[in-house]
């Protein structure tokens, strides 16, 4: 019976452990969805589509997902800073007409951190 009594003692100090594990983790592993610059953009729950139009740098394209990283400047229509991240692509946008280090004009639909691109094309 001892035994039994010293293991419940002993739970709520496991239970307090686990509990500020749990609270530090997402300080402790850095979230790799977010993109560069996206701690500082407003969120609040607005679900309210919008649209916007851009400027930047293609850093990265990936055929096989269909998705385009771009570098660009502030967005003013949708209150976001200069950053870099990545973008999922609309079916009908064509990413063999951009490269990485191609600067760009594009437009985005979406709402809260979620954007699509609509067209994107070579020259701002």
């Amino acid at each position: 019976m001892s035994r039994l009594n010293h293991t419940f003692r002993r739970a709520p100090h496991a239970l307090l452990a686990y509990a500020l594990l749990l609270g530090t983790a997402s300080t402790l592993v850095p979230n790799a969805v977010h993109a560069q610059g996206m701690k500082d953009m407003p969120m609040s729950g607005d679900t309210k589509e919008a649209a916007a139009s851009a400027t930047g740098t293609v850093t990265a394209v990936n055929m096989a997902a269909k998705k385009v990283t771009i570098d660009h400047g502030p967005i003013p229509a949708i209150k976001w800073p200069s950053m870099k991240m990545e973008f999922a692509t609309a079916p009908s946008v064509d990413l063999t007409k951009v490269k990485a280090g191609d600067k760009v004009r594009f437009t985005l639909t979406g709402s809260g951190s979620t954007y699509t691109v609509q067209s994107i094309a070579p020259g701002q």
